[in-house]
């Protein structure tokens, strides 16, 4: 077996498919207030049959669901279908399937949904998907219906580090999906303040750290950081 890297500094399309299981644990941190109970608030998640693009590991599906009436989850990777299935096994709820799809091609029939939610789904090269993921969830959703689309603000990659991460890159990507949602598209857009909650330093390193890099855990244990805050965009529409 292949030793596991000490990370895999910024590398997403490699913990997709190869670590499921660390991006599984990344993405169940606890994190207040829940983003889910802020979309219900806003938008009425009550009832509602949701696509949930770019699902992964299944934990946004699975927090949709208590709310909604049904939700479809959409996503690429294989080993993340695999794992949310057992995730929501494990749940007992019957009221989520998962389907093999990506953000520009949404496995729907037209006018299928009330809601296209996508949390943090990977959407690169911007230009290049962002135009048909709007095209594609305006074709899925209902005459009445919601677009939400939720990704890390501008200068925020990676939460409150940013300065530490230092990938101008990935701001150049924020920025961008900012223009195409808000000024080319229409969107409207709101900020939420999260606090993601790792409970130790250990926990931090082997996820946090294991994505963003070794500068940014050497930075973590010289600091003993234990949380993380992060601010988050909700780009919508509502028709």
């Amino acid at each position: 077996m292949k030793a596991r890297p000490l990370s895999i500094e910024n590398r997403w399309d490699i913990l997709y498919r190869d670590y499921p299981e660390i991006y599984d644990e990344f993405a169940h941190v606890p994190h207040r207030p829940k983003m889910i109970d802020i979309l219900h608030e806003r938008f009425n998640l009550h009832d509602k049959i949701i696509v949930d693009v770019g699902s992964g590991s299944g934990r946004s599906s699975i927090e949709l669901a208590r709310y909604a009436e049904k939700v479809i989850g959409v996503e690429p990777e294989t080993a993340m279908r695999d794992m949310a299935q057992k995730n929501t096994v494990e749940q007992g709820l019957d009221n989520i399937v998962y389907v093999d799809g990506r953000a520009e091609a949404i496995p729907l029939e037209d006018s299928a949904v009330d809601l296209v939610i996508a949390l943090t789904a990977t959407m690169y090269p911007p230009e290049e998907v962002i135009p048909v993921f709007i095209k594609e969830a305006r074709r899925v959703i209902k005459p009445v219906g919601t677009i939400v689309s939720v990704d890390v603000a501008p200068g925020w990659y990676g939460g409150e580090l940013a300065h530490v991460i230092d990938d101008p890159d990935a701001d150049i990507e924020l920025k961008a999906k900012h223009r195409l949602f808000v000024e080319e598209a229409g969107f409207s857009y709101v900020d939420v303040i999260q606090t993601a909650y790792y409970g130790s330093l250990e926990k931090i390193l082997s996820t946090y750290g294991f994505i963003f890099g070794e500068k940014v855990s050497d930075y973590l244990k010289q600091k003993r950081i234990t949380s993380i805050r992060w601010n988050f965009r909700i780009y919508y529409e509502q028709h």
